[in-house]
């Protein structure tokens, strides 16, 4: 059973969100540091929203079904303007996690990518170490490609990343296909 929905983001989700990134350990695991301020955090959720609705970007809300209150956000990134492949990017608040909402998110965005963009490849780009991450893309069917060492530079260290894909082949050919994911 889903318990989470995504939702085109909206400014005032600032409110709900802004808390469960700043100064949080959720910021450990993302290439981004967050926002600077709540202000700040609404307008970049204000443009997001306004580029979705052109179609420009694939960003979400990721809000639970009962309280409809949002815990977090996500989104596809088109890689070097290969509209055939994205990249995943991902976060939930502290007093969400382990409860299995970010399996649900990974379904939900594969779904998205593979029958709505038409995506040929769903790519995530993971922190080493970040395991919850990590089995939240393999229950999705998502493999182990690569280690990047030193992918990218995070508060001045050098940070590995695991590379984690999924085709649209493999999507479609395993019991994750979409007929198992729509309900």
């Amino acid at each position: 059973m889903d318990d989470i929905e995504l939702r085109p983001p909206l400014p005032e989700d600032a409110e709900h969100l802004f808390p469960l990134v700043d100064g949080t350990s959720v910021c450990d695991t993302l290439a981004w540091d967050g926002p600077e301020s709540e202000e700040e955090y609404g307008q970049g959720l204000a443009l997001r929203a306004l580029q979705v609705l052109a179609g420009d970007k694939h960003f979400f809300t990721i809000v639970l079904r009962d309280s409809r209150g949002p815990i977090g956000s996500c989104d596809l990134r088109f890689e070097n303007d290969d509209a055939s492949q994205a990249n995943v990017g991902l976060w939930i608040g502290e007093p969400y996690q382990g409860r299995g909402y970010g399996t649900q998110v990974v379904a939900s965005l594969a779904a998205y990518g593979f029958q709505q963009l038409g995506l040929e490849k769903i790519v995530a780009d993971i922190f080493v170490g970040n395991w919850a991450s990590r089995r939240a893309f393999e229950k999705n069917g998502f493999q182990l490609e690569d280690i990047q060492a030193a992918a990218l530079i995070k508060r001045g260290s050098p940070v590995d990343e695991w590379m984690m894909g999924l085709s649209r082949a493999d999507y479609l050919g395993s019991r994750l296909g979409p007929e198992a994911r729509l309900h």
